[in-house]
């Protein structure tokens, strides 16, 4: 377990690999260990870092009211403390949000983006966490609940693995109910459109089909926006965590994207069936 003091509160992170460096930034369903797979399959090849956000995992609690202003603060102030150089960001939900707000007003101090799950216009999400599903995560009474069990799993989408399942299970638990909502109220306050008009680095995004936090049609509000080389992706069997659903096809399209230049993402052909055909944007 490794810590860094980011604004005088504590930040912590985890570490695999060396090369170029990748930060991966997780959502406001579990921490930095949702993306551990994803990092380990990498490794070899990049330096891999992720922390937890204030106020999830390990890291301290929230010092402020939580705001997207100040999330994007405190990956600045990683990169800054810790000297990384250009890194490229991939980031889930909320982590996707910060990762492109970020890049869009420091064009020099990142790579190339991925965003995974990601709303584009924040109020998508109002329906889902504001009427029940979400909310009703955090009632601790209900832990070891089948009927809650249930639940969870029809809201993450049915992650594939019973390992990846139990942790992110164990991070919504440890979660404090205040930091998701907060977190939430300021997630449908955003719209990303106009950050994506600055950005100038690559994106790639990428959704599952079978997300029922986040539909896959809202992808399309990317279209609404020009800029540079951008690529599309909807993974057939995935929900909202598509790098444990479909991780290896994750994986490789991750590894093609921050490899080539200003390339096309092309998967083999006996996965094509479960991504859909590729649109650039």
């Amino acid at each position: 377990m490794s810590v860094v003091y980011v604004d005088k509160q504590l930040v912590h992170y985890e570490l695999l690999g060396r090369g170029r460096p990748i930060i991966f930034l997780h959502s406001w369903l579990g921490s930095w260990r949702s993306w551990m797979p994803s990092m380990e399959a990498v490794s070899d090849r990049y330096r891999t870092l992720a922390f937890d956000f204030w106020g999830f995992g390990d890291s301290a609690p929230p010092r402020d009211d939580i705001t997207i202003e100040r999330y994007v603060d405190q990956l600045n102030g990683f990169v800054e403390v810790l000297g990384i150089q250009t890194p490229h960001l991939v980031g889930h939900g909320l982590g996707g949000l910060i990762a492109v707000r970020a890049a869009s007003t420091q064009a020099a101090r990142y790579g190339k983006v991925l965003i995974t799950a990601t709303p584009i216009v924040g109020t998508v999400l109002q329906p889902a966490p504001q009427t029940g599903s979400i909310g009703r995560l955090f009632g601790r009474g209900a832990r070891g609940n089948e009927q809650w069990l249930k639940l969870v799993r029809q809201v993450i989408g049915g992650t594939n693995g019973a390992s990846n399942f139990s942790e992110i299970l164990e991070d919504i638990e440890a979660t404090d109910p205040q930091v998701v909502n907060q977190v939430l109220a300021a997630i449908t306050d955003v719209d990303l459109r106009s950050d994506l008009a600055r950005l100038q680095q690559p994106l790639l995004a990428i959704y599952g089909k079978g997300d029922t936090i986040l539909p896959a049609a809202h992808s399309a509000a990317i279209k609404d926006v020009a800029g540079r080389f951008r690529q599309l992706l909807i993974f057939e069997q995935s929900g909202h965590f598509p790098f444990l659903d479909q991780s290896n096809q994750f994986t490789r399209a991750l590894l093609q994207f921050f490899t080539d230049e200003d390339q096309v993402v092309e998967l083999k052909a006996e996965w094509r069936r479960r991504v859909s055909q590729r649109e650039f944007l």
